[in-house]
């Protein structure tokens, strides 16, 4: 098993080539992820098996924020990837995630939207 990554709303500048190359030199596979494919379960955006296309359109749910799920990541390459930011002064990504046997099953929104309320809660005094 592989690593993957799903990245969203990352701009085209060196960080994300950073980011991407740290990634790629890991084995990590990439997947840029776009509003049009926001429905979509996580299963689905990852290719795991019993997991099919959403036959809704996304008119309209969207978020402009960075946001990125990792699957298959041992905790050594999670450490290594959170040093990586350290290490070349990165600002960090506050939403990220990692796939669980019941994330799999949301879809980009329900899981931005339940970071948001962590982040949120995490930040409160």
């Amino acid at each position: 098993m592989h690593s993957q990554i799903l990245l969203y709303n990352f701009k085209n500048d060196i960080r994300t080539l950073q980011i991407r190359h740290y990634l790629t030199s890991i084995g990590c596979e990439i997947r840029e992820v776009s509003a049009p494919e926001y429905l979509e379960t996580l299963g689905y955006l990852f290719s795991l098996p019993g997991f099919s296309k959403n036959p809704m359109f996304n008119l309209g749910q969207n978020f402009s924020e960075e946001m990125l799920v990792m699957k298959d990541f041992s905790s050594e390459q999670i450490d290594g990837f959170l040093a990586f930011f350290r290490a070349m002064q990165l600002k960090p990504v506050a939403l990220k995630a990692v796939l669980t046997p019941v994330t799999q099953h949301w879809n980009s929104i329900r899981l931005f939207q339940e970071l948001q309320k962590e982040h949120a809660a995490m930040k409160r005094p």
